[in-house]
C-alpha cells in the first residue's frame, strides 16, 4: 500500500508526478490570493486595480514557490530571464498585438462598423488613463501568461508533450472567459485560439516575453486607443476615444468587441503564422527551461551555474 501510493505521488525517479505540480500550483494561487484579498474585503477596501496586481503577485508566488523548491530551479526558468533579447522579444510582441488589433479598427471604420470619437480628456487626463491603462493591462497580460503558460502549462508540456497541453490549457483559457460579458460561441473560440498563439508564441522563444508583449498590447490598444470592449467589457476611463458601434456580430463581434467576430479570428491566425515563420524569434542560447536537467539551486550542486 505504501509503495503503491509513493508511486501514486512520485515518478521512478523520485520526483513528483507533473499533475500534481499542476494542481499545486493552483492551489498555491488560490491560496496566496485569498490570502492577499479576504483581509481587504474585511476592510472594505475594494480595488480592481489592487485586486489585479495581488493576482498577479501570487502568480509570481506560487511560481517561485514550486520552481525553487520543487524543480529546484531560479523563477526564471519559467520564461522570465533577462537577456539580450528580452526587449526584442517583447517589443515584437507589442508590435503584433498592435497590428492586428489596429488592422481589425481600420478595416472596422472602413466598413463604417466604428465610428470614433474624441473621449475629451485634456492632456493631463490623457497622460492619467495612459499610465493607469498601461499598469492595469500590463499586470493583466503578465498574470494571465503566468497563469496559463507558466509553471501548469509548462509542467503539462512535460507529462503530455506540447499539442495536447497546448489544446488543453487553451481550452482552460477560454472557459476562464466564460462568465465575460455578451460572450458567444463565436467570441469564446476566438479565446481559445489566441491561447493557442500564446502558447506557440512561448514555445517559439521559450520565454513569456513575446506572449505577454502580445497579450498586453492586443487590450490595450483595443480599449485604450481604440475605445472598444476587450473581451465583453469596456470600462471608459481606461479609454482615450469612444467608438459608436454597429455592423454584424460575426464580423465586428458585437458587444463582446472585436475578439467576438471573423476579422480576430484572420488576425490570429495570421500572427500565429507569421510567429511559426519568423527566423528572429528563437530560444537564446544559455537560458535554462523548467524542462531542462540541470539543478539550479545553490546547495543542490548547480548554484556556479545559475550565477
Amino acid at each position: 500500500m505504501i509503495r503503491l501510493f509513493r508511486d501514486f505521488l512520485f515518478d521512478r525517479h523520485g520526483d513528483i508526478r507533473q499533475g500534481w505540480r499542476v494542481a499545486a500550483f493552483m492551489c498555491l494561487v488560490l491560496l496566496f490570493v485569498t490570502g492577499a484579498i479576504f483581509p481587504l474585503r474585511l476592510a472594505g477596501i475594494e480595488s480592481a486595480m489592487l485586486e489585479k496586481l495581488l493576482l498577479l503577485s501570487a502568480a509570481l508566488a506560487a511560481t517561485w514557490t514550486l520552481t525553487r523548491f520543487v524543480n529546484r530551479k531560479p523563477v526564471c526558468a519559467v520564461g522570465l530571464w533577462i537577456h539580450g533579447g528580452t526587449l526584442r522579444e517583447l517589443g515584437a510582441g507589442c508590435l503584433l498585438g498592435f497590428l492586428m488589433m489596429g488592422g481589425i479598427y481600420v478595416v472596422e471604420v472602413g466598413l463604417g462598423y466604428v465610428i470614433p470619437s474624441s473621449a475629451g480628456l485634456g492632456p493631463a487626463g490623457a497622460v492619467r488613463v495612459t499610465v493607469l491603462s498601461a499598469v492595469w493591462f500590463g499586470a493583466g497580460a503578465v498574470g494571465e501568461e503566468l497563469l496559463f503558460r507558466g509553471y501548469a502549462f509548462q509542467s503539462l508540456i512535460q507529462a503530455l508533450t506540447f499539442l495536447p497541453a497546448t489544446l488543453l490549457m487553451a481550452v482552460v483559457f477560454g472557459l476562464a472567459h466564460l462568465q465575460n460579458p455578451h460572450m458567444t460561441a463565436f467570441s469564446l473560440s476566438n479565446v481559445v485560439l489566441a491561447g493557442v498563439l500564446f502558447s506557440f508564441a512561448y514555445m517559439k522563444t521559450r520565454s513569456l516575453w513575446l506572449p505577454s508583449g502580445i497579450h498586453f498590447a492586443w487590450n490595450f490598444s483595443q480599449t485604450t486607443l481604440f475605445g472598444l470592449p476587450t473581451s465583453g467589457m469596456l470600462d471608459d476611463s481606461h479609454a482615450l476615444f469612444n467608438a459608436a458601434r454597429s455592423g454584424p456580430a460575426w464580423i465586428g463581434g458585437g458587444e463582446f468587441g472585436p475578439e467576438g467576430g471573423v476579422l480576430a479570428t484572420i488576425a490570429l491566425l495570421a500572427c500565429l503564422w507569421y510567429i511559426l515563420k519568423a527566423g528572429f524569434l528563437r530560444p537564446p542560447g544559455g537560458i535554462v527551461t523548467l524542462d531542462s536537467i540541470e539543478d539550479l539551486v545553490p546547495g543542490n550542486g548547480g548554484g556556479d551555474r545559475a550565477r
